[in-house]
């Protein structure tokens, strides 16, 4: 009955609008596409308004939709349209009649830019940093100062409710598991591992960010939290163009990132080029508690290292427009790495009087190579019906990893004077093979006015075979020896079909869009030294449903529901997995089932001449939770491996305010609340978490002069607890500042990340013997001076308001 209850109360939140959307007897309609002159695409949310003859009052109004068409309502009389959006000249239509028996229909139009001059001030519009869409937000990232110098991570640490922790590892909204794609599609750019990648592509690569948080049926149902997707940079305007940009940094972390196009005729050429080298110090402390019948020994440990090495990736691509209803792409990505990493671990090992009985040292030295080959084609067949599609894509993708460990321990007394035991030497070699092919086919049929049907087929064949060996070295026998125990080879073989239907369409005000996904997996694993196979088959449901309801013009309500999987990955599946630091082994779990997500989302979208505000709560049930749970035994040694947890629940409240508060200041800023709740009984009868906690963050950009821009962001992470322990809060800030030159063709920007240097990852985690608390650095304060230079471009400086829309607010 409750659960009847609070539908009830949904249907009603939306039905009572019931009088509005019905009153359309006595109301005639207008409708048209509104297209950009520049290259004959589709405008999307321009404001559009009816106005009265002759006294111009406003009747109606509403956004255009992605593709540019809109559709109005009005009484009988005499009425033009207006259409405007920022950057874009405003368009008035011819006056008509309108009456029952005279719908009227517009056609298509074009806006051209706006490019005028006033007091010798070049006027021009840069696009909104921050875009609402029905499904998604999305961030366009190109002028935003703290991404300067930067990698992939830094942009994605910087987005609201996305965070980046100590390893790399990406959150949305507090929730691990989310799908990285780039380009819409899985890439060779994020390769066997996405925190390794993103940290090595360049920021200046990326054109926008889009943060998918219920994704429809159209998406992959991979990844419980949402999807991220990484749009990298493209021009389509004719002739050469493109941009170039160089930084350097300290500590040393030097980027090049080329992006060039040339466009002519039905030829749209493409092409990127990436370069980073990076040696980044990284400091952690730790110390661990160890009960032992009633008894407790403690062990420090204290890491220092460095991270660093060479990355680089090249990509090229074309477009061709065969004839007006064909068009044939093709590209092709190809990244490479050149790593080195060092450490030193000292133990320092206390007895239950806390008196120090022994020091170790684990000096390590590891050279990383890796590398990655994207192809992707992609076959598009339009029709003279407008808005109706065919497109079939095939990506093919290989990728290897070579990673060769060297690892020396000695042993020191309490006065660190080195004892006699004999050091151990230890080699460890980790290699890893990939290869992924993917077939892709989306039709999408239009209908009525607003209505589109779409339907779609997904295959994906993903094989990988990784190796580890770890060898040590017999001084008697002068010989390395191989450790079978922790030496292995592991295949791995995932096979997934989908096949997905989606049905949308829009009913005066009220815009609807129903999916359902079906995807067939079969995942088979080999443990190739002891010959243990496991194959699983999973065959599931994935519906959605997205709801938007048009209050007024720039008012907007959104509800979506979405179901979600994270299927557990490869090296989730591996059970042997690094032996870096000997105590403190990480595994996999062979028996690690997937976890499902069902997520409910509502959101109110307000849009102002000069601000903009959004409110969403969300509420998301996670069954089988893969979390990583960690146990002591009695020597100190801990074990690490992913685990299934009964059930999470997580609540949420996410703000965002964004504010022109003087023509030369604008604002921008968001919070996330949640409440979460962990239940582990499953595993262990009393581990049970409630907890609350804080994201939020807060930017401001200053125009100081025509060509001398600051900008200040600062991020807050509340703490929050883990399955096992808690997660400490942190507060950091970036600063930034740029000034144009040469004639608005190029920027110098100074950037310090982290300008404070209090970005560090605190924990604290409990057992039935032990207590262990952690805190490290993945980089401590770093200043980066890049130059950028645009080819047959300007940078386009800050707007003045020509009307209102979507489009018109920027961040």
């Amino acid at each position: 009955m409750k659960n009847c209850s609070v539908l009830s109360a949904l249907l009603c939140l939306f039905l009572g609008w019931s009088p509005v959307i019905g009153q359309t007897n006595n109301e005639m309609s207008v409708k048209g596409v509104a297209l950009k002159a520049e290259d004959n695409t589709a405008l999307g949310f321009a404001s559009v308004s009816l106005l009265s003859l002759p006294d111009s009052q406003v009747v109606s109004g509403t956004l255009t939709k992605e593709d540019g068409a809109f559709f109005l309502q009005g009484k009988k009389g005499l009425f033009v349209v207006k259409v405007t959006s920022l950057g874009f000249e405003p368009y008035w239509s011819k006056s008509f009649q309108l009456s029952a028996n005279n719908p009227i229909d517009l056609g298509s139009f074009s806006l051209a830019s706006a490019t005028t001059t006033l007091d010798a001030v070049e006027i021009q519009a840069r696009k909104s940093q921050v875009e609402f869409k029905l499904d998604k937000k999305v961030f366009n990232v190109g002028q935003d100062l703290s991404n300067n110098g930067g990698s992939a991570s830094d942009i994605l640490d910087n987005i609201p409710s996305v965070a980046v922790d100590l390893e790399g590892n990406v959150s949305l909204r507090g929730s691990q598991g989310v799908r990285i794609l780039v380009n819409g599609k899985p890439s060779g750019l994020t390769g066997i591992s996405n925190a390794d990648a993103l940290s090595q592509l360049p920021a200046n690569m990326i054109d926008k960010v889009e943060i998918i948080t219920n994704p429809s049926a159209r998406y992959e149902a991979e990844g419980n939290a949402g999807i991220i997707n990484i749009v990298l940079k493209k021009d389509q305007r004719k002739g050469w163009n493109g941009n170039f940009n160089f930084s350097a940094g300290h500590p040393a972390n030097y980027n090049t990132a080329i992006n060039l196009n040339h466009r002519r005729e039905k030829f749209n050429f493409f092409g990127s080029l990436g370069f980073r080298y990076r040696n980044s110090p990284r400091i952690g402390f730790s110390t661990l508690d160890l009960i032992n019948n009633d008894t407790t020994t403690s062990l420090d440990t204290y890491t220092n290292g460095n991270r660093g090495g060479f990355s680089g990736n090249i990509r090229m691509g074309f477009d061709y427009e065969i004839s007006q209803f064909h068009t044939f792409s093709a590209s092709a990505l190809y990244r490479l790495q050149d790593g080195f990493n060092t450490s030193l671990i000292e133990y320092f090992d206390y007895d239950y009087l806390r008196q120090l009985s022994l020091i170790t040292t684990r000096e390590t030295e590891e050279q990383e190579d890796e590398y990655n080959l994207d192809y992707q084609f992609e076959y598009k067949r339009t029709f003279p019906q407008k808005g109706r599609s065919w497109t079939t894509a095939f990506t093919y993708s290989s990728g290897a990893e070579e990673e060769f460990m060297t690892a020396e321990n000695l042993f020191f007394d309490p006065e660190y004077q080195l004892l006699g035991i004999a050091e151990v030497s230890q080699q460890i070699d980790n290699g890893e093979l990939e290869q992924e092919y993917v077939l892709n086919s989306d039709y999408i049929q239009p209908f009525n006015e607003e209505g589109k049907f779409e339907a779609g087929y997904r295959g994906s064949l993903r094989v990988i075979d990784t190796r580890y060996r770890v060898d040590e070295w017999d001084a008697e026998n002068s010989e390395w020896v191989k450790l079978p125990e922790v030496s292995n080879e592991f295949l791995y073989e995932e096979i997934i079909h989908a096949a997905y239907a989606i049905l949308g369409d829009q009913i005066s005000r009220f815009d609807y869009q129903l999916g359902l996904r079906t995807e067939f997996s079969q995942i088979d694993t080999e443990l190739m030294e002891t010959g243990e196979s496991n194959s699983r088959q999973f065959f599931n449901f994935f519906p959605s449903l997205h709801l938007g309801y048009e209050i007024s013009p720039g008012s907007n309500l959104q509800w979506s529901y979405s179901r979600r999987v994270r299927r557990p990955r490869f090296w989730d599946l591996n059970p042997f997995f690094t032996f870096s630091n000997p105590l403190a082994i990480r595994t996999g779990n062979p028996d690690l089932n997937p976890q499902f997500t069902n997520s409910l989302e509502l959101s109110y979208l307000k849009y102002w001449d000069k601000a903009s505000a959004s409110a969403s709560v969300y509420y998301r049930k996670t069954n089988g939770v893969i979390t990583r749970i960690t146990t002591v035994d009695e020597a100190g040694i801990s074990y690490t491996r992913p685990e299934n947890l009964a059930e999470e629940h997580a609540y949420g409240l996410e703000l965002t305010y964004s504010q022109d508060l003087l023509p030369w200041w604008k604002l921008n800023a968001s919070t996330n609340l949640f409440r979460g709740t962990i239940d582990a009984g499953n595993l262990f009868p009393e581990l049970r978490q409630d907890f609350y906690s804080l994201t939020a963050r807060l930017n401001s950009q200053m125009d100081l002069n025509k060509s001398l821009q600051l900008q200040i962001m600062a991020n807050y992470r509340g703490p929050r607890q883990t399955a096992q322990g808690s997660r400490k809060s942190m507060l950091y800030t970036d600063i930034g500042l740029s000034q144009d030159l040469l004639k608005n063709r190029a920027t110098f920007t100074l950037r310090v990340s982290d300008l404070f240097n209090t970005r560090k990852y605190r924990s604290e985690a409990f057992g039935d013997n032990f207590y262990r608390y952690s805190e490290f650095q993945r980089a401590p304060r770093r200043v980066f001076a890049t130059f950028s230079y645009r080819l047959n471009q300007k940078k386009k400086p800050n707007r003045q308001r020509r009307g209102g829309g979507d489009d018109d607010m920027e961040f």
